[in-house]
């Protein structure tokens, strides 16, 4: 089983100034931006080279499917830490039989899979696999 880190996600209010910290200060390149329905936020992945990090703007009220309510997490800050994973499938088998519960998923949308899950500490944890 293959796991590393693919991207920190942080909960924004203004995501031009954000972009333009990251991006033009930094030096991170945009790698996607699209808005995401399930979510109701606009969402921006900037690489970092080895890992991404991921920009959303939650809607004023928007539905988070079952994960949590954005009401609990609409303070800016660290949202959720996001572990690439070669075989979704695989590894949410082995996390199961190791007594973890999903939130989330696994759901495809366009670009691969991705599950949440909390951690120790009630940290939100992501899986995600990229189509390559």
């Amino acid at each position: 089983m293959n796991i590393k880190l693919d991207h920190i996600s942080i909960i924004v209010k203004d995501v031009e100034e954000n972009i333009r910290f990251y991006r033009d200060i930094l030096s991170f390149n945009v790698k996607l931006g699209f808005y995401d329905e399930g979510e109701k936020a606009r969402i921006i992945f900037l690489n970092m080279g080895n890992s991404m990090l991921e920009l959303i703007v939650p809607d004023d009220s928007p539905i988070y499917m079952e994960k949590k309510k954005w009401e609990d997490s609409k303070k800016t800050g660290v949202e959720h830490i996001a572990f690439f994973v070669d075989d979704m499938d695989k590894t949410c088998e082995y996390l199961r039989s190791r007594g973890i519960e999903f939130v989330l998923g696994p759901l495809e949308f366009p670009d691969g899979k991705y599950a949440y899950f909390y951690g120790p500490e009630g940290i939100l944890l992501e899986l995600i696999s990229w189509k390559m």
